[in-house]
């Protein structure tokens, strides 16, 4: 038994690894988008840790801290380019990968892993969304993937060690994405389920309080030192298509994996009623039949309520913050594919499904692929890359009576001053219109190059440039350059 368990975890490594190598491969390909450019900004060679934590819990940022600190470690270690910078959420989603395969042959056996791994591993949205994204989702998948793989633990056998790993998991899951909380709340409530059913001891409880004490101190920071608003948010109100949008974003919009997760939690629900119905619910071996299924339908539906209804002004509903529940819909697809072949097949054999399992790797690889590459080529709207390179090549961009303005608030403009010594090994003078005295400051230079990012012209700023000439304009990069004299009254 010991020499299957061990050639299952290495088919699982090998898995994670191929993963692993698929993200490598096209690393780089597309570069960084505007919260990217902020993250970088966040973590930059100007700021110290403490600077960084002080950031966070101003909420400059809407997600708790631990990944900067692990960025910003890994920032000051690597040359700067985006296949370097990528390699931490890349090697985070691997190890997400590896350990929901791991929770699938803990709860169903290795073909419930083997395959959990497959669906994992062959998700476009899971690598475009965290591997490919220089933010905290690939550490928020992880932390998910530890979670369910704790908790699968939990269920198939109690001790100590168990409830030391789970509350180790809820922790990191909390300090990972303020979604965190919402899953870790939900998992609470089905928790009590079982409690006030008499089928788990109100003891096992105890973890979620353990990491909710964790956590608490840093929420005491937040509300204490928070300069941006806790409630308000930019996200409009969705609406039903937006649920439905969710559930095709979380398969990939792919029909197959649509299918699967549909079949695999309305199996779980039917088996886990049958089952309590006839007495014969058993917690060790029929928990995960609510738990997983519970997860995935009740977290967008509190936050569609609390968007819709409680706080429509703070609207918090987004796509990517949902990826926390990834490795809990591969484990309901993964029971949906064995359900449908048990069905067909009946027990089969260990050939056939291993042939099932390189088909599906084949097909979603094929389909899943497709899509990751179309996105992987398609043109930011507003390239960072592309607008700091057309600037680098101008002759006087580091002449002492040259300034470049950037509309982007001062985290992006210190990720454009990245940009620029990182890529083009020039250190021009750079500054926001969002950053204290920027009028007074900018009257200094006798010219500037202004680059107009994601965020827009403020009135000041607007009125201020129009005061002065205008020498050139490149559409396509979004810069202007004016020369810093005043125009004559006509």
């Amino acid at each position: 038994m010991e020499k299957k368990d061990k050639f299952c975890s290495c088919a699982y490594v090998v898995i994670a690894v191929l993963a692993f190598g698929g993200m490598l491969a096209y690393s780089g390909i597309q570069e960084f988008w505007y919260d990217e450019v902020y993250q970088l900004g966040l973590v930059g060679p100007d700021k110290g840790l403490g600077e960084v934590l002080r950031s966070y819990m101003q909420l400059k940022d809407y997600t708790p801290p631990l990944y900067a600190v692990i960025v910003w470690i890994w920032r000051a270690v690597v040359p700067f380019s985006f296949r370097w910078l990528l390699l931490v959420s890349e090697g985070f989603t691997a190890a997400g990968i590896f350990f929901t395969a791991l929770a699938g042959r803990e709860l169903g056996g290795k073909k419930l892993g083997l395959l959990a791994g497959i669906l994992s591993a062959a998700s476009s949205v899971l690598i475009l969304h965290a591997g490919y994204e220089f933010r905290s989702y690939s550490l928020y998948f992880l932390s998910a993937s530890l979670l369910v793989f704790a908790l699968a633990k939990r269920i198939r056998s109690s001790g100590k060690k168990g409830n030391i790993f789970f509350a180790i998991s809820l922790l990191l899951l909390l300090y990972s994405h303020y979604y965190g909380c919402v899953i870790a709340g939900v998992l609470f409530l089905l928790e009590m389920i079982f409690v006030i059913a008499k089928k788990q001891s109100f003891k096992k409880s105890y973890p979620y309080f353990a990491a909710g004490a964790g956590f608490a101190p840093w929420l005491l920071l937040v509300f204490i030192n928070h300069t941006r608003s806790i409630t308000e948010f930019w996200i409009q109100p969705p609406d039903l298509k937006a649920l439905f949008d969710l559930l095709r974003f979380l398969c990939s919009e792919n029909e197959f994996q649509l299918w699967t997760l549909c079949l695999g939690s309305a199996g779980c629900l039917v088996c886990f009623a049958a089952k309590c119905r006839s007495g014969k619910f058993i917690y060790k071996e029929d928990a995960e039949k609510l738990y997983l299924p519970g997860l995935v339908i009740s977290v967008p539906a509190i936050m569609y309520l609390y968007s819709t209804v409680i706080n429509p002004a703070g609207g918090i509903f987004y796509d990517r913050y949902f990826i926390g529940l990834l490795p809990f819909c591969y484990l309901i697809m993964a029971w949906g594919v064995l359900w449908v072949w048990g069905l067909i097949t009946g027990r089969g054999r260990n050939r056939e499904f291993i042939a099932l399992c390189q088909g599906i790797a084949l097909v979603l690889a094929v389909q899943n692929g497709t899509l990751l590459l179309t996105e992987l080529h398609q043109e930011q709207k507003i390239s960072y890359c592309s607008s700091v390179g057309a600037l680098a090549k101008q002759s006087d961009i580091t002449d002492e009576g040259v300034i470049v303005v950037t509309t982007d608030n001062s985290y992006v403009r210190a990720g454009i001053e990245m940009y620029f010594e990182g890529f083009y090994g020039v250190m021009p003078k750079v500054i926001s219109q969002h950053d204290n005295n920027f009028q007074e400051i900018v009257k200094n230079y006798k010219k500037v190059y202004l680059f107009i990012g994601k965020q827009p012209l403020v009135d000041a700023t607007r009125k201020l440039f129009t005061e002065y000439h205008m020498v050139s304009r490149d559409k396509k990069n979004r810069t202007r350059e004016y020369l810093m004299e005043q125009k004559e009254d006509e």
